[in-house]
């Protein structure tokens, strides 16, 4: 039976011995593309892969079982779930029944009945792909930014960091920011997180990692978004190679929803996968000639990579100028500017000095407004609408940062700045 012929497994199982993933290996009917005892990986994988069985053992620590049963069906109706369980009372099957389980297995169980199971499972999912005409529209999608600059110094980090996070708090979903400056990078530290793992470590074992274990490699914010951080010391740079970022990313953009990436401002052979891996480039300029000369050079470096498309201007710490207006950056470069970032130097400099974020530590500024917005722009289109048409659902201090006019509608109308 050739791979195209198998049914995709993905397996959220927290069990001790010899795994379900080792055991179906035996069961030449299906092939894994992915096993997690975590909740959110798990759930990133199922949407990723949309397989046509997923397998839940719904005794997961912190009773988080039940909650992400229901999550399943809702956002991958096409998979047919397997529930596990260690108990076969009446709780389980009430869930069963209520999430469309198409089987329940009570733990421990044999290599020979799960398989069965799994195999009977399998033939009803083939049943049903011939009887319905009628699949989901589109997979969700997964998108990665990287924040890019040829010049220091314009608050490249500043904006990869607080995008990251407006997107993480907009849509609730796993996003991950990762330090691709490998010289001097300090994603984490303006981030006020603490680390044991970088990029380096990843590289490291990236020919031997599992998806799962992904993020035992980032620092976590306290808002849920995962940093991947930068080598401690530059004499790691040169053991990172563009074929291992460009694996990383592949594989980061397989388990987060959103990829942030903060590129360095020196235009090296690394950084040319995270361009390439990019749904969208945020360039990143001040107003001031050196800036906006330095911005034409890294448009037309674009141009040359048949990315110019992808691009997108923010105009940081907009405040005296000099005389230059946005609409002179514009003429000369050929594009609009996506977003105006205003200047708050003293608020931006306790953020970095404190480690805490200006979309965190400053929520009602205009600063944070302006984040907001540039999350909205460049939010994958199921989370401008949902995935029935429905604009996202925003808490009332999140919706507060945006537009007025964009606050009843969806994010694709938002005014451009």
């Amino acid at each position: 039976m050739s791979t195209v012929d198998k049914a995709t497994v993905v397996i959220i199982d927290h069990s001790q011995g010899i795994s379900i993933k080792e055991r179906l290996k035996k069961c030449v009917e299906v092939t894994v593309m992915g096993s997690t005892d975590n909740p959110d990986i798990g759930l990133t994988l199922a949407e990723r892969f949309q397989p046509a069985i997923i397998i839940l053992n719904v005794d997961l620590p912190g009773g988080k079982g039940p909650s992400l049963a229901e999550a399943l069906a809702l956002e991958c109706p096409m998979s047919s779930l397997i529930l596990l369980s260690n108990s076969d009372s009446k709780k389980v099957l009430h869930l069963a029944l209520e999430v469309g389980a198409k089987e329940v297995i009570t733990l421990p169980v044999d290599d020979d009945k799960l398989i069965r199971s799994v195999q009977k499972v399998v033939q009803g999912h083939w049943k049903r792909q011939a009887l319905y005409s009628v699949q989901k529209n589109q997979k969700p999608q997964f998108k990665t930014i990287t924040v890019f600059s040829t010049k220091g110094g314009v608050g490249k980090t500043t904006v990869a960091l607080n995008l990251a996070l407006a997107i993480r708090e907009i849509t609730g979903k796993r996003v991950v920011a990762v330090d691709l400056d490998l010289l001097s990078g300090n994603l984490s530290l303006m981030a006020g997180v603490s680390w044991k793992h970088s990029i380096k470590d990843l590289v490291d074992d990236i020919n031997t990692l599992d998806k799962e274990l992904i993020d035992s490699y980032c620092a976590e914010h306290p808002s849920g978004l995962k940093i991947l951080s930068a080598p401690l010391h530059p004499d790691f740079v040169g053991f990172v190679q563009p074929e291992h970022v460009q694996k990383l990313l592949s594989l980061m953009s397989s388990v987060f929803n959103y990829v942030v990436v903060d590129a360095p401002t020196y235009l090296h052979d690394t950084v040319v996968p995270a361009l390439e891996a990019a749904d969208d480039i945020i360039v990143v300029t001040t107003l001031d000639l050196a800036s906006i000369r330095n911005l034409k050079q890294c448009i037309d470096l674009l141009a040359r990579l048949s990315m110019r498309t992808k691009a997108r201007i923010v105009v940081n710490r907009m405040g005296y100028s000099g005389g230059l207006k946005v609409k002179d950056v514009e003429e000369e470069i050929g594009m609009a500017v996506e977003c105006i970032i205003p200047n708050q130097e003293k608020a931006a400099i306790d953020a970095v000095n404190m480690g805490k974020p200006l979309f965190t530590s400053a929520r009602n500024s205009q600063v944070a407004r302006r984040f907001a917005e540039l999350a909205a722009k460049v939010l994958a289109e199921e989370d401008r609408h949902g995935l029935a048409g429905v604009p996202v659902k925003l808490s009332g201090s999140i919706r507060s940062l945006l537009p007025k006019s964009a606050r009843q509608q969806p994010f694709s109308s938002i005014p451009r700045l």
